[in-house]
């Protein structure tokens, strides 16, 4: 980061709590391209800004800590609902913890005392601390439950409240350390980024087994559906039998991205063990042959079984068959979402992943870790950062059009997906965007296919570099080390 502002951040803070405070802040100066330096002690002239009990010697930023706070997450609480305090901060109403009422700061002409405590919140929110505890707790391994989150309960999913934070320090630079601001961009001087991914649950869905069973529960089922199973019998018999071809349809996935000008990532299982035989596709070597004239250059991920996330072995065997087939794999996303923040990443740190893009909720799309931006996440019983980069999830298709999480229609996913657009251009922040290759089906997904490709090119037009999840992550690494 030799090409950013060097920042003094002075930490007046109880030893087991500094490794905690310098994550967040840490986080924070990357999101803002700025290169920390930090002190730990009570005083440092030069320091430009302070976290600890506020001091009696002036800092330009002054950020209060309440030592009950290395308390509190050393006693592995929730955080009580009712605590929850909200200030509005440019039309956001944003969340604080640890922090009393009132403003969120006062200004000066030359310094900004801050009352609320970013950097705790920030570290609540950065390491899922409600999952965390909930998951010592001995709770069943698997999806999270979203309505068990602080983000569902206090109705702020959809807001970046990490990112947030982070324009709240912003503004406050720009009133008292001027010199510090630096406009966020991306590759190329991108005033945003988009990333673009899809899940390869299925290879070839549409194997004749797989369809007669379609054609003759539409069949069985007309008296109670007449419309929609005429209109399926129909459409599958003359789609799959007549121009249905799974390879035709993955190509041309890959080119259109490619008259695009954009990139994305494949994620694509290897197990062994599905209990529907069509997802077992990394055994078959016609299946294997296709996969790598495809994908031979492109960012190829692990899309891991619900298993692989929580069993060391079994990870590094479905990494095994993957890079068997010639692919430097540094990327995984577990199916079904199935994780465990701290348990899953400590495995993928074992197993050399470089990044993973699992962190977002299966009901409803918006930001789990409290951020859009690519973070490390953090062992909370090593008191450090893991060394996989997260780069969070932010927007599923199944989650927009499910009847179980969103159920939306092609015009309110579309402007959802316009706000959220027009949201990451705001804070010139990120957008993860996860399609997998069936719902381009225009028989099952009608429309959908297409709100993929109009997205794209809205984004495009708006300014934000699309790519692959592999080289947001190279740019990260450029910042952080």
């Amino acid at each position: 980061m030799e090409r950013y502002p060097n920042i003094n951040i002075l930490l007046n803070l109880p030893q087991r709590y500094l490794p905690k405070a310098e994550f967040v802040l840490r986080t924070y100066c990357y999101i803002l391209r700025l290169n920390p330096t930090f002190i730990y002690d009570t005083h440092f002239e030069a320091a430009h800004l302070y976290y600890g009990p506020l001091p009696d010697r002036e800092y330009p930023i002054r950020v209060p800590f309440d030592p009950d706070t290395a308390d509190f997450f050393e006693r592995q609480e929730l955080y009580p609902l009712e605590e929850v305090n909200f200030c509005k901060f440019r039309g956001n109403h944003v969340p604080f913890l640890f922090s009393k009422g009132g403003s969120i700061f006062s200004l000066t002409a030359d310094s900004c005392v801050f009352r609320k405590d970013i950097i705790a919140s920030g570290f609540y929110f950065l390491t899922c601390w409600h999952e965390y505890v909930f998951s010592e707790k001995g709770l069943p391994r698997g999806r999270v439950d979203f309505k068990e989150s602080l983000q569902y309960r206090w109705d702020f999913t959809e807001t970046p409240v990490v990112d947030i934070y982070c324009q709240i320090l912003r503004y406050t630079m720009q009133k008292v350390l001027p010199e510090f601001v630096r406009d966020i961009s991306w590759r190329n001087e991108h005033k945003f980024a988009i990333s673009l991914s899809h899940d390869i649950d299925y290879w070839d869905f549409w194997d004749s087994e797989s369809l007669q069973k379609t054609l003759k529960y539409n069949l069985d089922s007309f008296w109670e559906r007449p419309v929609n199973a005429i209109y399926k019998y129909l459409g599958h018999t003359l789609h799959k039998k007549l121009s249905y071809n799974h390879f035709k349809q993955l190509y041309n996935i890959y080119r259109k991205e490619q008259d695009l000008g954009v990139k994305s990532t494949w994620f694509v299982m290897a197990g062994q063990d599905f209990e529907d035989p069509r997802q077992n596709y990394i055994q078959k070597l016609g299946v294997k042959e296709e996969i790598i004239d495809l994908l031979g250059q492109e960012d190829v991920g692990l899309h891991g079984s619900p298993e692989s996330a929580f069993d060391l072995e079994i990870l590094k065997a479905e990494l095994a068959r993957l890079r068997a087939l010639g692919f430097a794999v540094m990327g995984y996303r577990t199916h079904y979402l199935h994780f465990d923040y701290q348990k899953s990443f400590g495995l993928l740190e074992e197993a050399g992943i470089k990044y993973d893009s699992t962190l977002g909720y299966w009901e409803s799309i918006g930001f789990r870790a409290g951020t859009s931006f690519p973070f490390y996440p953090f062992n909370i019983k090593e008191n450090r950062p893991f060394r996989v980069l997260e780069i969070p999830l932010i927007v599923m298709d199944t989650t927009l059009l499910s009847a179980k999480a969103m159920n939306m229609n092609y015009l309110s996913a579309k402007s959802t997906l316009r706000r959220l657009i027009k949201v990451a251009a705001h804070f010139q922040s990120h957008l993860t965007l996860l399609w997998h290759n069936t719902t381009f089906d225009p028989i099952d997904y009608p429309l959908w296919g297409r709100l993929y490709w109009k997205t794209i090119r809205h984004a495009l037009n708006e300014g934000a570099w699309v790519t692959a999840l592999n080289e947001i992550y190279e740019e990260w690494v450029n910042l952080s080390y």
